[in-house]
Protein backbone atom coordinates (compact mmCIF):
# COMPACT_ATOMS: atom_id res chain seq x y z
CA UNK A 1 0.00 0.00 0.00
CA UNK A 2 2.81 2.44 0.88
CA UNK A 3 4.34 1.71 -2.57
CA UNK A 4 1.28 2.54 -4.74
CA UNK A 5 0.85 5.54 -2.35
CA UNK A 6 4.77 6.64 -3.61
CA UNK A 7 4.09 5.90 -6.80
CA UNK A 8 0.89 8.29 -6.94
CA UNK A 9 2.93 10.46 -5.28
CA UNK A 10 5.89 10.44 -7.47
CA UNK A 11 3.77 11.09 -11.08
CA UNK A 12 2.04 13.67 -9.32
CA UNK A 13 5.06 15.79 -8.64
CA UNK A 14 6.08 14.96 -12.09
CA UNK A 15 3.20 15.84 -13.51
CA UNK A 16 3.19 19.48 -11.61
CA UNK A 17 6.75 20.75 -12.15
CA UNK A 18 6.47 19.24 -15.99
CA UNK A 19 3.31 20.93 -16.60
CA UNK A 20 4.67 24.15 -14.90
CA UNK A 21 7.77 24.41 -16.75
CA UNK A 22 5.69 23.65 -20.22
CA UNK A 23 3.57 26.82 -19.16
CA UNK A 24 6.32 29.10 -17.82
CA UNK A 25 8.16 28.92 -21.48
CA UNK A 26 4.95 28.71 -23.11
CA UNK A 27 4.30 32.28 -21.23
CA UNK A 28 7.88 33.86 -21.53
CA UNK A 29 7.87 32.64 -25.51
CA UNK A 30 4.61 34.54 -26.40
CA UNK A 31 6.15 37.26 -24.40
CA UNK A 32 9.16 37.55 -26.40
CA UNK A 33 7.66 36.91 -29.68
CA UNK A 34 7.41 39.36 -32.30
CA UNK A 35 4.62 39.62 -35.15
CA UNK A 36 5.68 42.33 -37.15
CA UNK A 37 8.80 40.65 -37.83
CA UNK A 38 9.15 39.37 -41.25
CA UNK A 39 9.70 35.79 -39.77
CA UNK A 40 7.73 36.42 -36.62
CA UNK A 41 11.09 34.74 -34.46
CA UNK A 42 12.67 36.11 -31.54
CA UNK A 43 15.88 37.25 -31.20
CA UNK A 44 18.78 34.87 -30.48
CA UNK A 45 19.61 36.87 -27.62
CA UNK A 46 16.09 36.11 -26.39
CA UNK A 47 16.00 32.42 -27.33
CA UNK A 48 19.25 32.22 -24.93
CA UNK A 49 17.25 33.83 -22.05
CA UNK A 50 14.94 31.22 -22.55
CA UNK A 51 16.77 28.72 -22.63
CA UNK A 52 19.30 29.77 -20.12
CA UNK A 53 15.99 29.87 -17.95
CA UNK A 54 14.26 26.83 -18.30
CA UNK A 55 17.50 24.94 -17.33
CA UNK A 56 17.25 27.09 -14.35
CA UNK A 57 13.65 26.65 -13.26
CA UNK A 58 14.32 22.90 -14.74
CA UNK A 59 16.99 22.42 -11.79
CA UNK A 60 15.50 23.97 -9.28
CA UNK A 61 12.51 21.59 -9.94
CA UNK A 62 14.82 18.43 -9.75
CA UNK A 63 15.97 19.87 -6.16
CA UNK A 64 12.50 20.04 -4.96
CA UNK A 65 11.43 17.13 -6.34
CA UNK A 66 14.53 15.21 -4.29
CA UNK A 67 13.76 17.21 -1.41
CA UNK A 68 9.81 15.84 -1.86
CA UNK A 69 11.60 12.48 -1.88
CA UNK A 70 13.28 12.35 1.25
CA UNK A 71 10.36 14.76 3.34
CA UNK A 72 7.52 12.24 5.04
CA UNK A 73 5.08 14.78 5.31
CA UNK A 74 4.01 16.98 2.03
CA UNK A 75 0.78 19.02 2.80
CA UNK A 76 0.48 20.38 -0.97
CA UNK A 77 2.56 20.39 -3.55
CA UNK A 78 3.39 23.82 -4.47
CA UNK A 79 6.79 24.90 -4.31
CA UNK A 80 6.59 26.97 -0.92
CA UNK A 81 4.78 24.34 0.93
CA UNK A 82 7.20 22.03 0.00
CA UNK A 83 10.17 23.99 1.33
CA UNK A 84 8.16 24.89 4.58
CA UNK A 85 7.24 20.91 5.09
CA UNK A 86 10.76 20.52 4.81
CA UNK A 87 11.91 23.15 7.23
CA UNK A 88 9.34 21.95 9.96
CA UNK A 89 10.39 18.48 9.56
CA UNK A 90 14.69 19.37 10.06
CA UNK A 91 13.52 21.32 12.58
CA UNK A 92 11.72 18.23 14.43
CA UNK A 93 14.63 16.41 13.85
CA UNK A 94 16.94 18.86 15.57
CA UNK A 95 13.87 19.13 18.40
CA UNK A 96 14.51 14.72 18.42
CA UNK A 97 18.34 15.77 18.89
CA UNK A 98 17.65 17.73 21.61
CA UNK A 99 16.05 15.41 23.47
CA UNK A 100 17.52 12.73 23.06
CA UNK A 101 21.08 14.99 24.38
CA UNK A 102 19.24 15.44 27.31
CA UNK A 103 18.39 12.20 28.15
CA UNK A 104 22.31 10.65 27.64
CA UNK A 105 23.45 13.97 30.32
CA UNK A 106 20.42 12.23 32.83
CA UNK A 107 22.05 8.95 32.54
CA UNK A 108 25.13 10.47 32.92
CA UNK A 109 24.08 12.31 35.54
CA UNK A 110 22.19 9.23 37.26
CA UNK A 111 25.80 7.19 36.92
CA UNK A 112 27.50 9.47 38.77
CA UNK A 113 25.42 10.47 41.86
CA UNK A 114 25.23 6.70 42.79
CA UNK A 115 25.99 5.90 46.21
CA UNK A 116 29.72 4.73 46.16
CA UNK A 117 28.93 2.15 49.26
CA UNK A 118 26.86 0.31 46.48
CA UNK A 119 30.00 -0.72 44.28
CA UNK A 120 31.28 -3.79 46.10
CA UNK A 121 27.96 -5.82 46.52
CA UNK A 122 27.84 -4.74 42.26
CA UNK A 123 31.36 -5.93 42.12
CA UNK A 124 30.60 -8.70 43.37
CA UNK A 125 27.33 -9.73 41.56
CA UNK A 126 28.98 -8.65 38.12
CA UNK A 127 31.03 -12.03 37.58
CA UNK A 128 27.97 -14.11 38.70
CA UNK A 129 25.45 -11.90 36.25
CA UNK A 130 27.96 -12.58 33.42
CA UNK A 131 28.83 -16.19 33.50
CA UNK A 132 24.73 -16.58 33.59
CA UNK A 133 24.63 -14.39 30.44
CA UNK A 134 26.81 -16.19 28.66
CA UNK A 135 25.72 -19.69 29.37
CA UNK A 136 22.52 -18.73 28.05
CA UNK A 137 24.30 -17.10 24.63
CA UNK A 138 26.57 -19.99 24.72
CA UNK A 139 23.23 -22.82 24.73
CA UNK A 140 21.97 -20.50 21.93
CA UNK A 141 24.38 -21.03 19.73
CA UNK A 142 24.12 -24.38 20.16
CA UNK A 143 21.05 -25.27 19.24
CA UNK A 144 21.84 -23.57 15.91
CA UNK A 145 20.70 -19.61 16.88
CA UNK A 146 22.72 -16.95 14.81
CA UNK A 147 24.75 -14.39 16.25
CA UNK A 148 22.61 -11.32 14.75
CA UNK A 149 20.30 -11.03 12.25
CA UNK A 150 21.10 -9.42 8.72
CA UNK A 151 20.49 -6.04 7.82
CA UNK A 152 17.64 -6.30 4.78
CA UNK A 153 17.51 -3.69 2.90
CA UNK A 154 13.80 -2.75 1.23
CA UNK A 155 14.81 0.42 -0.51
CA UNK A 156 17.56 2.84 -0.68
CA UNK A 157 17.64 6.41 -1.77
CA UNK A 158 20.69 8.81 -2.18
CA UNK A 159 19.92 12.36 -3.00
CA UNK A 160 21.19 15.42 -3.31
CA UNK A 161 19.62 18.73 -1.42
CA UNK A 162 21.44 21.57 -2.60
CA UNK A 163 24.49 22.01 -3.38
CA UNK A 164 26.25 20.83 0.05
CA UNK A 165 24.28 18.42 1.45
CA UNK A 166 23.63 14.67 0.71
CA UNK A 167 20.21 12.97 1.93
CA UNK A 168 20.07 9.17 2.48
CA UNK A 169 17.15 7.41 3.28
CA UNK A 170 16.98 3.72 3.76
CA UNK A 171 14.14 1.31 4.40
CA UNK A 172 15.19 -1.78 6.05
CA UNK A 173 12.93 -4.89 7.54
CA UNK A 174 12.53 -4.74 11.73
CA UNK A 175 14.39 -7.13 12.92
CA UNK A 176 17.27 -7.73 15.85
CA UNK A 177 19.54 -4.96 16.35
CA UNK A 178 18.27 -3.42 12.82
CA UNK A 179 18.80 -0.13 14.46
CA UNK A 180 22.00 -0.30 16.12
CA UNK A 181 23.85 -1.85 13.16
CA UNK A 182 22.62 0.49 10.43
CA UNK A 183 23.97 3.08 13.42
CA UNK A 184 27.52 0.99 13.31
CA UNK A 185 27.05 1.56 8.87
CA UNK A 186 27.19 5.01 8.65
CA UNK A 187 29.83 5.37 11.92
CA UNK A 188 32.25 2.97 9.78
CA UNK A 189 32.28 5.50 6.72
CA UNK A 190 34.31 8.54 6.88
CA UNK A 191 31.59 11.16 6.08
CA UNK A 192 30.47 14.58 7.89
CA UNK A 193 27.18 13.59 9.05
CA UNK A 194 24.94 16.84 9.62
CA UNK A 195 21.79 15.21 11.75
CA UNK A 196 20.09 11.60 11.37
CA UNK A 197 16.61 10.20 12.58
CA UNK A 198 15.59 6.77 12.92
CA UNK A 199 12.08 5.61 13.20
CA UNK A 200 10.26 1.88 13.33
CA UNK A 201 6.86 1.81 11.42
CA UNK A 202 5.12 -1.43 10.88
CA UNK A 203 7.31 -3.99 11.17
CA UNK A 204 10.22 -1.53 9.01
CA UNK A 205 13.06 0.84 10.25
CA UNK A 206 13.38 3.69 8.42
CA UNK A 207 16.82 6.15 8.74
CA UNK A 208 17.70 9.46 7.29
CA UNK A 209 20.36 10.91 7.10
CA UNK A 210 21.82 14.36 5.83
CA UNK A 211 24.83 14.17 5.15
CA UNK A 212 27.88 17.23 4.98
CA UNK A 213 29.53 17.05 0.88
CA UNK A 214 33.17 17.83 0.31
CA UNK A 215 34.51 20.42 -1.96
CA UNK A 216 34.63 18.74 -4.88
CA UNK A 217 31.09 17.26 -4.16
CA UNK A 218 30.63 13.47 -3.48
CA UNK A 219 29.60 11.17 -6.59
CA UNK A 220 26.16 9.59 -5.42
CA UNK A 221 26.49 6.07 -6.92
CA UNK A 222 29.97 5.93 -5.12
CA UNK A 223 28.35 7.18 -1.93
CA UNK A 224 25.42 4.66 -2.37
CA UNK A 225 28.10 1.99 -3.20
CA UNK A 226 30.08 2.46 -0.37
CA UNK A 227 26.96 1.99 1.81
CA UNK A 228 26.08 -0.92 0.45
CA UNK A 229 29.54 -2.57 1.02
CA UNK A 230 29.56 -1.23 4.41
CA UNK A 231 25.97 -3.28 5.42
CA UNK A 232 27.40 -6.46 3.20
CA UNK A 233 30.47 -6.26 5.54
CA UNK A 234 28.75 -5.99 8.27
CA UNK A 235 26.24 -9.02 7.57
CA UNK A 236 29.45 -11.44 7.26
CA UNK A 237 29.44 -13.12 10.09
CA UNK A 238 33.24 -13.54 9.60
CA UNK A 239 33.97 -9.73 9.14
CA UNK A 240 35.33 -7.58 12.35
CA UNK A 241 32.27 -5.19 11.69
CA UNK A 242 29.66 -7.73 13.08
CA UNK A 243 31.52 -8.64 16.33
Amino acid sequence: MDNCEEYTNYWETKYFYENEEYGWAMDEFSGYYDSSSPDGAASSTTSKNIVSERNRRRKLNERLFALRAVVPNISKMDKASIIKDAIDYIQELHEQEKRIQAELRELESGKSNRNPANYDIFDQELPVLLRSKKTKVDNFYDSGGSRASPIEVLEMKVTEMGEKTVVVSITCSRRTDTMVKLCQVFESLKIKIITANITSVSGRVLKTVFIEADEKGKDLDELKGQIEAAIVALNDPQSPMSM
